[in-house]
């Protein structure tokens, strides 16, 4: 975190001091103002010296503070009064004026090459989002020297805490678990601070590269055994359906008996002329067995196939 970032932060505290410098000053403008209106005799000089000097004197007790802001003030170095946006008065000399900023803000942390439970280095980048409690914007001036910088090392401590207690697929996996458990630990912290935490979100997990190469290689590993589970599953299946039709066709010869001839004519259909040798036991088990019969059945396969092939070439 850089030093810039934090002299921002630490600005954001306001210390109003000088309301005595503007009585000081409505006292010379009247005495200037008077001196140089009498000796120049000029009512009109005497008139606006008045006016001015007694403006800037008023000026001194009074002062301006805006809808977002809540003003503490110190008279004589003790607390006061605590007071919202408006005109409010002050005394000069007496009161010093702190005012808060209570909108919501947003404060980056990280965790840089932690080792999770498990030996895995890692870097986790997260936002902290916290306001000050309106009630309480006085215990976040004088309970604490720096509430913006005071949380933002109570977060990151919290959260290398809890990166060293947990897996590393946890914090992968669970982030909306660890998001919250970081944020009930910072805000027991914050509590007496007068703010009130109201997120924490991990943005980022980085992990050497090398590891990351290696998680890569798992995951394909993962993936080419489901592939292959589910192959096997499915010839499984498969062979089930082949085993229900042997079923049915060792129970209906005839239906066995159509089925290769139908499985025959489809073959030489989409063959054209290749020769297909059909073995003997096949013809017999459908009605082909004697010679005259084999003959017939080729010659109406080579119609078949002659009326087939004008289609065929008209196609080509």
């Amino acid at each position: 975190m850089s030093s810039n970032y934090f002299d921002d932060i630490t600005h954001r505290l306001v210390t109003q001091k000088g309301s005595g410098s503007y009585v000081i000053l409505g006292i010379i403008i009247l005495i200037i103002g008077v001196g140089a209106g009498l000796s120049l005799h000029n009512d009109w000089i005497l008139y606006v010296a008045v006016a001015a000097g007694i403006a800037t004197i008023t000026s001194a007790f009074l002062m301006i503070i805006r809808q977002f802001e809540r003003a503490v003030i110190l008279r004589l170095g003790k607390y006061n009064r605590q007071v919202g946006p408006g005109v409010q008065t002050r005394l000069p000399f007496a009161d010093n004026i702190l005012v808060v900023d209570i909108r919501e803000k947003v404060s980056e942390f990280k965790a840089e090459r932690m080792l999770t439970k498990d030996n895995v280095p890692v870097t986790i980048d997260a936002i902290l989002r916290y306001r000050i409690i309106e009630a309480r914007a006085k215990d976040a001036i004088l309970n604490v020297e720096n509430f913006n910088q005071m949380i933002q090392q109570v977060s990151q401590t919290t959260l290398r805490n809890n990166i060293g207690s947990s897996d590393f697929q946890d914090i992968l996996s669970k982030r909306e678990e660890i998001n919250a458990k970081v944020r009930t630990i910072i805000e027991n912290e914050a509590s007496n601070w007068g703010i009130e935490v109201t997120g924490v979100e991990i943005r980022q997990v980085i992990i050497p590269q090398e590891l990351e190469s290696a998680m890569s290689m798992q995951a394909q590993a993962e993936r080419e055994k489901s592939a292959r589970v589910t192959y096997g599953e499915s010839e499984i299946l498969v062979a089930k359906k082949f085993e229900q039709a042997a079923q049915v066709y060792a129970e209906n010869p005839v239906a066995y008996a159509l089925r290769q001839s139908n499985m025959l004519y489809e073959s030489i259909k989409v063959q054209g002329n290749t020769i297909v040798m059909v073995p003997s036991e096949s013809l017999n088990s459908i009605g082909f067995g004697n010679l005259g019969t084999t003959i017939a059945y080729l010659e109406s396969t080579k119609k078949a196939v002659a009326k087939d092939q004008p289609k065929t070439d008209g196609k080509q």
